[in-house]
């Protein structure tokens, strides 16, 4: 990814989620930049898959498959 790809974002943390943020980071051996971006891809990605199977079960449902 160069520079061009990424958009700087300034962001407020309370000192106890930035401990948190910094010891996760520390601990999989990464910057606490990587990690709060793999937390949020992470979350959005879940959030996608969550849905996906959520409107899967409600079409299975309304067919009365299950």
């Amino acid at each position: 990814m160069t520079e061009d790809d990424q958009v700087k974002f300034v962001l407020r943390l309370t000192p106890a989620l930035h401990k948190k943020i910094k010891r996760s980071a520390k601990a999989n051996n990464t910057s606490m930049n990587k990690e709060i971006t793999n937390i949020l891809m992470e979350a959005f990605s879940r959030s996608t898959t969550d849905k996906m199977l959520s409107d899967l079960v409600k079409r299975l449902e309304a067919n009365k498959v299950i």
